[in-house]
């Protein structure tokens, strides 16, 4: 299959043909899109607290971590209580991080962009489980990194663990029709950027005596080649990359080696994933011209 032919032409206008046009039907289908990402938004908040701590994620009930009491079913809807409540809890009143409020809204709105984006631009929507897996992961791991300078093997490996299962399932999104090559591709795809980020990590280690860029931005850049190909993975460390630097240098005033990389891996995977098209176009002008 051409490539260039199947990235940019589906084989059907799905977005019309499931009458995503009329307003009764858009508004319907989006808000349980968006309330269903605001859920998964809600779940990340639990990982993002408990995972670096070592807790088990089924064991204890949503409780405050202040109190200990436990959160009502009515106190625990995505977006909406926390703007009910004000950020606090309904025993103690102890303002909640407003990182809860706006995991769980970034989430809702990235899915729902994505959705309403894959179907104007008329893409396949087999693309659009594995973009959403990045968008969830994603957004767990940067926030984890933000906080605590880590990021948590359970979540990269199960990432990568969803990555292959979805790339088997739906492997229209890799442009093959067989479930192992479309696997096979994801792996092969997440595997490159991981092995030669992680030789540049261990010779950035030796030349400068620390370390320049953790295991666990390796193990993030292979699940993101696993989710959005090599392109695409290759763009978002690359925009990454002089992200993270124009923010070290503007905003904290050096380049660290502490900087978080991975919510600026993160950044670059996003543009990727809403402007794919016109980057790629780019790609293939600039390189048929040379």
């Amino acid at each position: 299959m051409n490539f260039e032919m199947w990235f940019f032409h589906s084989a059907s206008d799905w977005f019309n043909s499931w009458g995503l046009v009329y307003p009764g039907v858009w508004i319907f289908f989006f808000f349980w899109i968006f309330a269903f990402s605001a859920c998964i938004g809600s779940f990340l908040n639990v990982c993002i607290w408990r995972i670096p701590r070592g807790e088990s994620l089924s064991k204890a009930a949503s409780h405050c971590t202040v109190c200990g009491a436990k959160i009502r079913w009515y106190d625990n809807i995505p977006v909406a209580s926390y703007l009910i409540l004000r950020g606090r809890c309904r025993s103690c009143r102890t303002p909640y991080s407003s990182s809860y409020f706006f995991v769980e809204l970034i989430c809702a709105l990235l899915v729902t962009a994505l959705w309403a984006k894959t179907g104007l631009c008329r893409q396949l929507p087999e693309i659009i489980p594995a973009r959403m897996l990045l968008i969830f992961f994603g957004m767990a791991c940067a926030v984890t990194d933000m906080r605590f300078r880590v990021v948590p093997d359970k979540l990269t490996y199960t990432g990568m663990i969803f990555a292959l299962v979805t790339a088997a399932l739906l492997p229209a999104a890799w442009g093959v029709d067989l479930s192992w090559e479309a696997a096979l591709q994801s792996l092969a795809q997440g595997l490159f950027p991981a092995v030669f980020l992680a030789i540049f990590a261990e010779l950035g280690k030796l030349i400068s005596r620390q370390e320049v860029i953790g295991r666990g931005d390796v193990k993030f850049t292979a699940l993101c080649g696993m989710l959005i190909g090599l392109p695409g993975v290759i763009f978002a460390l690359f925009a990454g990359s002089l992200a993270g630097s124009l923010w070290g240098v503007a905003v904290e005033r050096k380049l660290s080696a502490k900087l978080p990389f991975v919510p600026f891996i993160m950044f670059g995977a996003l543009i990727w994933i809403f402007f794919d098209q016109q980057l790629l176009g780019f790609y293939l002008k600039f390189f048929t011209g040379m």
